[in-house]
């Protein structure tokens, strides 16, 4: 409720006389939940039925407890209407209301569910707002009463209305006519913010704004749009955007724990369809409003005032799908107004213009005015102030607002400015924000779409883009050397950017065919940029499909590799490359989503072994063995935890492993190489060959066994199958202590490609590289981006697969393009062709006629065999049609004009 808010400034304007007051609701009681007696499933029965009933006695429940003067429901079924007394009829008398008005079916489309009113006060009329003569565009006619509340000669006009509901686009096509039904209604009454008018009811406000510059298809057959609605028609989940004068307020209505849900009681939380909108001589009153929900109505103390006790926490649900709408409203007072006005009324997310919106007072104060500013939606646009403040002997000031664009898909929405100062009714100003973020929308062929990422911070993923394989980072101007995605750019420019690991990232861009013509060809131009460079380092590569019903089609022509000659560092401007390429042969009919795919892979690194191997090892030595010890290299490509890491020892008599496995987290960490980490154990009792082995684990899964002194096969524990194949060097046992270990030596990236080799007469050297041994580290990532992505819908008028740019015949009429021009015809209308003609002049006389241009040379031939043509006529084009005589007494005669550009 927000009376306490709306009664502060009144009470500041004493002494101002008492208003009249009366209480309003709107409930949409169609559908109720039935459950069965005998457990079967539960559905939805629209009506509300005969008295004695569940459902007429819930909705009579639900109204008693609002104990409203003027009620409208919505969704009363005709079957409750039929009769006499009708079921409607014994819901008024139960309730009080001696007043009744039932919409008519009438030129609509449904015929089984009305609106009506029920109310406690006379009529002084009724009406309801349907389509013009010869149309036929509305659902449900919209009742329309003047009621003659006592006290007051300012009586209230009302409105009641459900609108078309459902999301497609002929459902949103029909709710926007509705809707321009019922302001143009108003309109023509005359009716201003100063007088009491009123909406409400279900406006069903669901699905995204969408503009339409022709009839949808889905339409009903009989359909038939008013002459005096011209395209484009667009379609709001803002109501008050189809007021272009006189805009009402929308006034918010809140069930008891704040939630604004007024549909769905099966549910804790649900979307707002019901709705109540005001003049602005009613919203600048006292005013209070709720939303009605059994299940919070626990006390006469809570909420406004209610007949009754409450009710029980079920009725709500039992009553109907929607909850149901209320308020205390008042008629008298009245004061000055404020108007307000946007310029320009609607702002893109992102663009660099900003609107501006203007309040002016009627005259001039001798004192400065503040006056406050609200919009409904304070997180879509940046205001440069909050309130306004006029000066004294000013009538005017206004607000600056912009839209940033905030990469998060929220569609197109309208943002109400509400405008309210001390002594005056308030007034709205409505500003259309268009969404950057939506997916990408095709509705004309000939469109290109285009996404620059300016402004991207990098933290999450961009809408309509959707990212995997790797964390986004932040912005990036190619200086960090972290993995993952990042928006890399300078200043406010942005990317889709990653500094790889050893996974590639896939990035993917949603469009839809949001046109009524089949897509058929597209061209595709992307930057592909490259923000950080490794010499010498990764060749990393940017690849992209497009994906249309689940099926992926390379583009080549897109493909981009990451340099590898640059200096190592950020790349200061991202050394950009343009890549392009176009796509004939396509279907992507009306209505159809397809997507681009971009995948960033790894180049090759030369790591081709697991990142973490077994690199030296002692077991035996003269006399009693000392030092025995193993040796294990970790590469820094490794993302697992030294728990992961573990060695057991196997025997090579019955292929078991013997003594417990040994964690490489018990292993002493050495020195860094290459990359590489070597970690080391002394074990005591390595046994001594003929044959033995060691085998590695990683992750509870083995990945390396190697023996010595002959070759086995694991029988046992988690090496059981496995070959343990020998290494091909061994120690007699005649080796000095501290000397001669076994290890790979060699230089390479590849521990395949190092030879297992006897350091005779070396000392070993656990937690070191070994002795000849070089490692060489992997190759580093470069840091690349996709930028200035630009998708165009090519125009292919003769949907053969052949764009207009590039298909000789666009319109498939067996005449070139190039041919039309020449003649003067169009190469995009089957139906445009050249053709002479032969006209009857006079008996056995014909004349052989034709369009000319100016600027063209017209030469007549005749041919009696179509293989020798004379001239007859040579004559420059005039614009005007040209006729040569041609005589009937020959036998055969072919004519032909030829066309040149003079």
């Amino acid at each position: 409720m927000n009376l306490a808010r709306i009664l502060l400034p009144l009470l500041l304007l004493a002494p101002l006389s008492q208003g009249v007051g009366f209480r309003l609701a709107t409930y949409n009681v169609g559908a109720h939940l039935v459950i069965p007696p005998d457990g079967g499933p539960t559905y939805f029965d629209y009506g509300i039925g005969n008295p004695g009933g569940p459902d007429h006695d819930k909705v009579r429940d639900v109204l008693a407890r609002l104990n409203a003067d003027v009620v409208t429901l919505q969704e009363i079924h005709s079957t409750d209407v039929a009769g006499a007394p009708d079921d409607v009829d014994a819901l008024a008398a139960s309730l009080g209301y001696g007043y009744s008005y039932v919409a008519p079916t009438t030129n609509a489309f449904d015929t089984s569910l009305r609106v009506i009113f029920l109310s406690r006060y006379p009529f002084l009329s009724t009406a309801a707002v349907g389509s013009p003569p010869g149309a036929k565009e509305i659902t449900r006619l919209f009742p329309v009463v003047k009621v003659d509340i006592p006290g007051t000669t300012r009586d209230p006009v009302i409105l009641g209305l459900h609108l078309k509901s459902g999301t497609t686009p002929e459902d949103r096509f029909r709710r926007a006519v509705e809707m321009k039904r019922v302001a143009g209604y108003f309109a023509s009454q005359g009716l201003t913010n100063d007088d009491n008018f009123i909406l409400l009811g279900d406006f069903n406000p669901s699905s995204t704004n969408r503009t339409f510059t022709a009839l949808p298809t889905g339409l009903p057959s009989t359909f038939s749009l008013g002459a005096d609605l011209p395209f484009p028609i667009t379609y709001s989940t803002n109501p008050l955007t189809y007021f272009s004068n006189n805009v009402p307020t929308k006034l918010s209505a809140l069930q008891l724990n704040g939630s604004p849900s007024t549909y769905d009681t099966s549910r804790t939380t649900g979307p707002t369809l019901d709705l109540l909108l005001v003049s602005s001589a009613i919203a600048g009153r006292p005013h209070a409003t709720e939303v009605y929900n059994s299940t919070l109505d626990t006390s006469n103390n809570v909420g406004l005032p209610k007949g009754g006790s409450p009710l029980a926490a079920t009725t709500s649900a039992l009553a109907s799908d929607h909850y149901a709408v209320f308020a205390d409203l008042e008629l008298d007072q009245d004061y000055p107004n404020l108007t307000a006005s946007a310029s320009p009324t609607s702002l893109a997310e992102g663009s660099a213009t900003s609107a501006s919106i203007q309040v002016t007072l009627p005259s001039a104060l001798t004192f400065p005015l503040t006056v406050s500013v609200t919009p409904d939606d304070p997180a879509a646009l940046t205001l440069s102030a909050n309130s306004i403040l006029i000066p004294a002997g000013s009538t005017s000031g206004f607000i600056t607002v912009t839209a940033e664009r905030d990469y998060v898909a929220q569609g197109s929405r309208a943002v109400t400015f509400t405008f309210e100062a001390v002594g005056y009714d308030p007034v709205n100003a409505v500003l259309q924000v268009i969404d950057a973020d939506a997916p990408y929308a095709f509705t004309t062929p000939g469109q290109t779409i285009s996404e620059s990422f300016a402004g991207f911070n990098g933290s999450r993923d961009p809408s309509p883009w959707v990212t995997s394989g790797a964390a986004w980072l932040g912005n990036d101007e190619g200086s960090s050397t972290t993995s993952g995605l990042r928006s890399y750019g300078s200043g406010p420019d942005g990317s889709i950017g990653v500094l790889l690991n050893s996974s590639p990232v896939i990035s993917t861009a949603a469009f839809i065919n949001d046109s009524d013509h089949s897509l058929t060809a597209l061209q595709i131009d992307f930057t592909a940029e490259q923000w950080r460079a490794v010499s010498a380092g990764r060749p990393e590569t940017l690849k992209a499909e497009l994906v249309v019903n689940g099926v992926a089609t390379p583009i080549p022509a897109l493909d981009f590799t990451a340099s590898t000659q640059l200096p190592s560092g950020a790349v200061a401007g991202g050394s950009p490359v343009s890549r392009s390429a176009v796509l004939t042969g396509l279907s992507i009919p009306p209505e159809s989503a397809f997507s681009l795919r971009f995948t960033f892979a790894p180049g090759p690194s030369g790591i081709t072994s697991p990142d973490v191997f077994i690199n030296e090892f002692h077991y035996d030595n003269s006399s009693t063995d000392s030092g025995e010890f193993v040796e294990i290299a970790v590469s820094s490509k490794f993302t697992g935890v030294p728990g992961d890491i573990s060695l057991l020892l196997y025997n090579g008599a019955d292929g078991a492993a013997y003594g417990s496995a040994h964690a490489l987290s018990t292993f002493t960490q050495g020195t860094t190489s290459g990359g590489h980490t070597f970690y080391s154990k002394l074990i005591s009792g390595i046994q001594n060959g003929s044959p033995d082995g060691l085998a590695l684990v990683v992750g509870g899964v083995v990945t390396q066994t190697i023996s010595y002194e002959g070759t086995f096969v694991g029988t046992a524990g988690v090496a059981s199958g496995w070959v343990f194949a020998d290494i091909g060097v061994s120690q007699p046992g005649t080796d000095a202590v501290g000397q001669s270990s076994l290890g790979l030596s060699g230089s390479n990236t590849s521990p395949q490609s190092f030879s297992w080799v006897k350091f005779s007469n070396l000392p070993h050297s656990p937690g070191a590289i070994n002795p000849g041994q070089t490692i060489t580290a992997p190759a580093a990532p470069q840091g690349i981006a996709l930028d200035n992505l630009s998708v165009t819908f090519l125009a292919d008028t003769d949907q053969d697969g052949i764009p207009d740019l590039t298909d000789p015949d666009d319109d498939n009429d067996l005449q070139t393009d190039a041919d039309e021009l020449l003649f003067g015809t169009s190469p995009l209308d089957a139906t445009s062709i050249y053709r002479p003609s032969f006209v009857g002049t006079s008996p056995g006389q014909s004349a052989f006629t034709f369009q000319t241009l100016t600027g063209r040379r017209y030469t007549v031939q005749r041919s009696t065999n179509l293989s020798q043509w004379n001239n007859i006529l040579v004559q420059s084009g005039s614009g005007l049609p040209v006729s040569v005589p041609v005589t009937l007494n020959l036998s055969k005669a072919f004519y032909r004009v030829v066309v040149a550009y003079e």
